[in-house]
């Protein structure tokens, strides 16, 4: 099975759990790399610990080296793997070098995750698990230079629409088009800025924490456009505003109801799939989002910031509403 059978090519995660396009010249340019001389992502995944997931229509093909795999890799990935309706999984393991790739097809997605899991929790000194049966990859292959890694940036959802989407339902409708957080615009400069003062909060962690943010700077910044979401719950209907920013056109006293409660319309619909994807990738999101709904026009920008307690699972998200007008998606 070859990258040219899949639909996309999905997304990578690193030793550190965050995750980047599966575009081998960008891989490369991260990690000082020269795409034309070396499969990038195949060495990455070999000899670095990193997990690529990528979509085959309704199939996951997901390839890691379970000696050397990073378990914050696989952790990211197993809630990656868990956002998404697929009903096989294909599970990849890199062959040494002129050797073909090992896989295992999972019918049941459950029993495959199973796999990863295992992996992610074996020691360091480990050796091959017993259901994989072959010589260990060779870790000398490859391994950039500590001096040649650019610091990395707080990690940026990978925007998977390539313009924006459109949904009508009688006299109501909504547009919305997903961008890369790196990629804000300047008339939401303090979104921007509320981003960068996340991505500080991390801290060495993949995640912040609600107590590594300073939360009066960050309502400061906000000035009452901030709401923020409890997403203990395992049905993101049932994720709870613990506050609720009462600057916006969408009314008050929504503080401590769920998103199931709120009013039935795309603009609820639409942030039940939105949140549970910022939870499900752990990674910013930023949307523009203009619709009608009841006869009533919104029009905002939107930025998803995901925070967890141990640095991995998130349990809250800071949902920021910029309300402007969006020439973003005028025809031109």
């Amino acid at each position: 099975m070859t990258a040219t059978e899949s639909e996309a090519p999905g997304v990578i995660f690193d030793e550190a759990g965050e995750v980047w396009p599966a575009e081998p010249a960008q891989l490369a340019q991260r990690l000082g790399r020269d795409a034309d001389h070396v499969d990038v992502i195949a060495n990455a995944v070999r000899n670095l610990g990193f997990v690529h997931v990528a979509p085959i229509r309704d199939v996951l093909l997901v390839t890691f080296e379970p000696s050397v795999v990073s378990p914050l890799a696989a952790v990211a990935a197993f809630y990656e793997i868990s956002a998404h309706a697929a009903k096989r999984l294909i599970l990849a393991y890199p062959g040494r070098a002129g050797r073909p790739d090992r896989c295992e097809v999972f019918n049941n997605v459950v029993e495959g995750l199973k796999r990863l899991d295992d992996a992610a929790n074996r020691g360091p000194n480990a050796t091959r698990p017993p259901w994989l049966q072959s010589e260990p990859a060779d870790r000398r292959l490859w391994r950039p230079s500590k001096d040649r890694i650019p610091n990395r940036k707080p990690p940026a959802a990978v925007s998977r629409d390539c313009g924006p989407q459109m949904k009508s339902r009688a006299e109501d409708f909504s547009i919305r088009l997903s961008r890369p957080p790196a990629a804000i615009s300047a008339d939401d400069e303090w979104l921007g800025q509320l981003r960068n003062f996340w991505g500080n909060a991390r801290r060495g962690r993949r995640l912040p924490s609600s107590e590594s943010l300073d939360s009066l700077e960050l309502l400061n910044i906000a000035r009452g456009r901030a709401h923020i979401v409890d997403t203990a719950s395992s049905n993101p209907a049932g994720y709870r505003f613990r506050l609720w920013g009462a600057v916006n056109s969408y009314g008050d006293g929504y503080a401590n109801r769920t998103l199931g409660e709120m009013p039935s319309g795309f603009m609820r619909d639409d942030a039940i799939e939105d949140y549970r994807q910022a939870v499900a990738a752990g990674t910013p999101s930023y949307h523009l989002i203009s619709l009608v709904e009841k006869n009533l026009s919104y029009s905002y920008a939107r930025l998803l910031l995901p925070l967890a307690q141990d640095g991995r699972r998130v349990d809250r998200l800071v949902v920021l509403i910029n309300e402007r007008p969006l020439p973003e998606l005028r025809k031109p």
